[in-house]
């Protein structure tokens, strides 16, 4: 088996699967069906085509099957409605019910007298398209019958048509719809919790004695590096950024502890193979284990940049009172990056970002040419606040298959998109918080309180670049700077998170009771908004001292350049937000320098800190270990460093295959050591 999972993880990362791919159907033809018929026959069509002109590959020793051989993304028009993105299927209901369980749903809620049109149309589509994904299933079967290997025909004749009675066959028909899924159009998807939903198949394949320990590592092994085989497919803006979250830990929906030896397991998988997905998260409390926090620790000693962890004790409160069940918030899990994921709804988590340094961009510059109080700055940030707040939301196209495997959308009639679901939120991020905590303690010490910077010279200082003004930006840089536990910064940052809040509960809600969930991440925007001047909230120089073209911080980290006093200091001052407040997410960024884990006791250690952020009162927190020689050197040489790991925002990438600009930000975080 050591010698198939090596191969595998060779031809993963040499691109060998790609081989396979010799043709492809053309957008225009995908978007013909949805600009000529309706969205759920269009649906049923599109895959139907894609299905077609798949082709089966069976390759021996391979425990688990499907290879695409069409390239590109086969996906609907943006014109047509946003696509499902950013969720996570119920694993939990393909593999109680099967495929054709789900049928049967299907046909038993077509015999309810007087069911709406648009009901019926989807029920149909839904069961149309899961059809097509059996039959699919079993022109695999015959190839691999074919080719002499009777089990994988055996396994693909049962799965995932039918319920699966262990572990293979469960992971074989999570594989597969999940590949299917793919092809109609979802991206980022995630796998939720799969140390509940696998563990029962786990547990009873080990007491009956027909899997050890070991073999089921290297089935999940196999299983990860699977993974990988279409990461340059089904990402979106960078390599890697696809969306193929896992989460591990936390409690049950009745508040019981729900880690299990799967949970370990998992995570030692994912320490050997290595790999960039899945991207592993870890729901953490006071009371999680010392064993399970430092499996943890060894996937941050390899460099993965993983798992994020989240504070049950900060998120489960801020969910249930943002409004979902208690038994619903406990059992959450995370979408492609950070962004909180409740079943039995369609919350779109990443909708839209605010600039939150821009706001206070503006504000100061007003407040500078109109000689206003601070108090007025303030409330001008309020305002440049809610120019930023979407109003409109997106129309959101019907997905039947998604449908098929999310709550209770067949048993209602009703796709995901189109009022199946129990709630349908809206999530937007908020961007550079750091630099507009910095910005606003700066002007408050240096403008207002001390006055030695004058209001004009400030302006111009901003206006020109801060060339010819090198005392004025020294003096902003010197300035207290969000990190340091400092109560001016931390006042700033408050009042920031605040004023996003208050701005988004001025929204009212759709039509469905849909609401905006603020949340505290960055994504890509530390670049998109400071290195594209077209971009419509593009910053310019800051009066934290920062220069345009310069980078704001990851989520919730210091600013760039700036070394706080410490990791504890940087938890103090990110434990007083009201994470009650924003809950859409967004992690603290913590660097540690390779030097960290060269003493004996850094697993220890790393167990005191994630303790501490617990303790703290944090929302949610990712490790990276930065090595800014062996990044550089890895820019110039990238085929010597061709497997080296770093996180990127809320996933993990292969540097050498990030653009230089990401590059550039990733190599000027400040790393914490030893």
């Amino acid at each position: 088996m050591d010698n198939l999972i090596s191969t595998m993880y060779e031809q993963t990362r040499n691109g060998f699967y790609r081989n396979y791919r010799k043709g492809m159907i053309p957008a225009e033809t995908i978007a013909g069906f949805y600009h000529t018929m309706s969205p759920y026959q269009a649906a049923v069509n599109a895959l139907k085509m894609i299905l077609e002109q798949e082709t089966p590959v069976i390759i021996e020793g391979e425990h688990f099957h499907f290879t695409r051989t069409l390239a590109g993304k086969a996906i609907p028009p943006a014109d047509a409605g946003r696509r499902v993105e950013n969720l996570t299927p119920d694993w939990e209901i393909l593999l109680r019910d099967g495929i054709n369980g789900r049928l049967e749903v299907i046909r038993k809620k077509l015999e309810t007298p007087d069911l709406e049109p648009e009901s019926i149309e989807f029920l149909r589509a839904s069961g149309e398209m899961l059809s097509a994904v059996c039959d699919f299933a079993g022109k695999y079967a015959d190839a691999a019958e074919r080719s002499g290997n009777t089990r994988a025909a055996g396994l693909l004749r049962k799965v995932p048509a039918m319920p699966p009675e262990n572990m293979h066959e469960a992971l074989q028909s999570i594989y597969f719809v999940f590949s299917m899924l793919h092809l109609t159009g979802c991206t980022l998807l995630g796998f939720g919790r799969m140390d509940q939903y696998l563990y029962p198949f786990y547990r009873q394949d080990i007491d009956s004695g027909t899997l050890t320990r070991q073999e089921a590592a290297e089935l999940l092994e196999e299983f990860f590096i699977m993974l990988n085989r279409e990461n340059d497919i089904y990402g979106m803006l960078q390599r890697g950024d696809d969306g193929e979250s896992l989460m591990l830990g936390g409690c049950k929906s009745d508040g019981s502890d729900a880690i299990n030896d799967l949970t370990l397991l998992l995570l030692e998988v994912s320490e050997k193979t290595a790999m960039i997905n899945p991207k592993i998260n870890l729901r953490v409390n006071s009371s999680t284990p010392e064993n399970i926090l430092q499996a943890a620790l060894k996937l941050a000693k390899r460099g993965l940049g993983f798992p994020q962890y989240c504070n049950d004790e900060v998120v489960i409160p801020a969910l249930v009172k943002f409004g979902y069940p208690l038994e619903a918030a406990r059992d959450y899990t995370v979408a492609a990056c950070w962004e909180f994921v409740v079943k039995d709804g369609r919350d779109i988590p990443n909708c839209a970002s605010v600039n939150l340094a821009l706001a206070a961009d503006q504000a100061i510059r007003s407040a500078l040419r109109e000689k206003q109080s601070f108090r007025q700055l303030l409330e001008n940030i309020r305002c440049a606040i809610r120019q930023q707040i979407p109003h409109p939301f997106p129309v959101l196209l019907p997905n039947p298959l998604f449908s098929a495997f999310s709550g209770k959308c067949l048993e209602r009639g009703k796709d995901i998109h189109r009022g199946g679901g129990t709630h349908y939120h809206y999530g937007i991020h908020g961007c550079a918080s750091s630099t507009a905590a910095d910005s606003l303690a700066a002007v408050k010490k240096l403008v207002y309180d001390e006055k030695s910077i004058a209001p004009e010279t400030l302006l111009a200082a901003l206006e020109n670049n801060f060339d010819g003004f090198a005392e004025v930006q020294m003096q902003l840089k010197n300035a207290p700077k969000t990190g340091n536990n400092d109560p001016l910064s931390n006042e700033m940052l408050n009042f920031i998170f605040t004023a996003f809040a208050d701005a988004v509960d001025e929204v009212p809600p759709d039509g469905r009771g849909g609401r905006i969930r603020p949340g505290t991440g960055a994504a890509q925007n530390y670049v998109m908004m400071t290195r594209h001047p077209d971009h419509p909230y593009y910053l310019r120089a800051t009066a934290d001292g920062r220069k345009e073209g310069e980078f704001f911080s990851s989520s919730l980290s210091p600013a760039p350049g700036v070394r706080a006093n410490g990791i504890l200091s940087i938890f103090h001052t990110y434990g007083k937000l009201p994470y009650d407040r924003v809950c859409n997410g967004g992690p603290i960024t913590l660097e540690l320098s390779p030097a960290y884990f060269r003493n004996g006791d850094a697993l220890a250690r790393g167990t005191r800190i994630i303790r501490a952020f617990v303790l703290a009162g944090c929302q949610q927190l990712q490790m990276n270990v930065l090595d800014r020689e062996k990044l550089i050197d890895a820019r110039k040489n990238p085929d010597q460093h061709r497997d080296l790991v770093v996180r990127v925002w809320g996933w993990s990438g292969y540097f050498t295959e990030l653009d230089k600009e990401f590059q550039d930000q990733i190599i000027g975080r400040e790393a914490y050591g030893a």
